[in-house]
């Protein structure tokens, strides 16, 4: 008895949804149809409304993906996830993506949860 409530206490404890591999490549795959191929109804799934709103607001900021160059093929869409990580504050996420035209190898994301999904929260930046 005794360990049945001590399983079913740490069982009601513990998120109900943990993320994984995939939920953060998906996340990734729409960052990517945003950015590169200019999916701008897709933006609130992507980006977290704190984000958006430090970058305008979510008009300002499709506006600026639209000044963006548009990739003309969906060519290896889904593959720049490089690694990502959970970080000791709660649901707070860092992942690496691999670029091709910015002057670093990979870029690095802060990512939370926002209404029980994986939003970009921001970038890290990187010393030159």
């Amino acid at each position: 008895m005794r360990f049945q409530l001590t399983f079913m206490l740490f069982f009601l404890t513990t998120p109900l949804f943990a993320y994984d591999d995939k939920a953060m490549s998906e996340l990734f795959i729409k960052y990517e149809q945003v950015m590169s191929y200019h999916k701008v109804e897709i933006v609130d799934e992507v980006f977290t409304k704190k984000f958006l709103k430090e970058n305008g607001g979510k008009d300002e900021f499709i506006e600026k993906v639209k000044d963006l160059p548009l990739k003309k093929e969906k060519k290896g869409l889904g593959k720049l996830l490089a690694k990502w990580k959970k970080s000791k504050m709660k649901n707070i996420f860092f992942a690496k993506i691999k670029t091709e035209s910015s002057p670093h190898p990979e870029s690095s994301f802060i990512v939370v949860e926002e209404d029980g999904k994986l939003k970009i929260d921001g970038t890290v930046s990187d010393e030159d």
